[in-house]
Order: structure tokens, then C-alpha cells, then sequence
């Protein structure tokens, strides 16, 4: 069988795609089933697949076995976001800070719509190019630039309107 990736570049894609799950509201557990479903069925259609797209087609599958597994269980979708680990020398004051902006970033994207969260998830959490989003997401690259932009606007926008709307301590 013919593989697309290496060994170590396909368990770094997995790790990427697990996260990825869970960031979009997948428990653990729910998210190692759609990884490993994922992967089986690139296994299965691994000669259709272009080797270019290889990644966003495996985004795309794990997604979509997601959005059926949201549905089979009447599940709304949420982010989780990690807690960062932080050193001991760090202030409570700063620990306090960084839990309150998570909070607020969190409940910021969840209120964006699910096109908007997804780029921002995929720009600036898992790093991917214009051209990697563009191939997950089969649109242009042109596209994505237009969207994102889109997307750091309204977050910006909900952002700061919940920041003036917080009492002030």
C-alpha cells in the first residue's frame, strides 16, 4: 500500500487533527475514534486521494465524521480551549489575567460564525497556509485572504464590544 505521508509526518498530522477536534468541542475520547476513523479511510481510498491534498482531505473527513457524530448525539458544538501551562513563578494576579482573556477569547469565537471560527483555528492555532485552508475548506486562495480578513474583523468587533461591555472591577 502506498503511503502518503511517513510514519512521523502522519502521526504529527493526527496529533494536529486531534487537537484540532478537541478545540472544536470533541471530547477525548470522541476525537481518537474520529482520528483513527479518518485514517482508516484514507487507508481505503488512498489511490483516489491527491497527494497534495492528502492533509485536507484527512481535515475534511475527520470534520464531517464530527459534524455526524454532533448530530447522531444532539450535540450543540463549542470550543474548548487548552489551559496553557504556566510556571510556578507567575503571579496569581497574571494567572487570573491570562484564565480571564481565555474566557473572553473563547466566548468571543464562539459567537463568530462556524466558517469565521474554523479560518481563525486553522490561520493562527494550527498555523496552516492559505493555500493548506483553501485546499480543506476547496475554495481559492484569493478566497480564505478575503474571509480571514472577515473574520478578524468580526472577531475584533465582538471582542472589544464584550470588553466595553464588562463591568469594570
Amino acid at each position: 500500500m502506498k503511503s502518503r505521508f511517513s510514519n512521523d509526518q502522519l502521526i504529527k498530522v493526527m496529533n494536529e487533527l486531534y487537537f484540532y477536534l478537541k478545540k472544536q468541542g470533541a471530547d477525548s475520547e470522541t476525537a481518537k475514534d474520529i482520528v483513527q476513523e479518518s485514517v482508516y479511510k484514507s487507508m481505503i481510498h488512498i489511490e483516489s486521494i491527491d497527494t497534495d491534498k492528502y492533509r485536507a482531505w484527512l481535515f475534511r473527513v475527520a470534520i464531517n465524521l464530527y459534524y455526524d457524530y454532533c448530530r447522531k448525539n444532539k450535540k450543540s458544538q463549542f470550543l474548548l480551549l487548552d489551559e496553557n501551562l504556566v510556571s510556578n513563578s507567575k503571579l496569581i494576579e497574571d494567572l487570573m489575567i491570562t484564565k480571564e482573556n481565555q474566557n473572553q477569547i473563547k466566548n468571543t469565537l464562539e459567537r463568530l460564525p462556524l466558517i469565521f471560527k474554523q479560518l481563525l483555528l486553522l490561520k493562527y492555532d494550527l498555523e496552516w497556509s492559505y493555500q493548506q485552508i483553501a485546499d480543506y475548506l476547496e475554495m481559492k486562495p484569493s478566497g480564505v485572504k478575503t474571509y480571514l480578513a472577515r473574520a478578524r474583523a468580526k472577531f475584533k468587533e465582538l471582542y472589544w464590544r464584550e470588553e466595553n461591555e464588562r463591568p469594570t472591577k
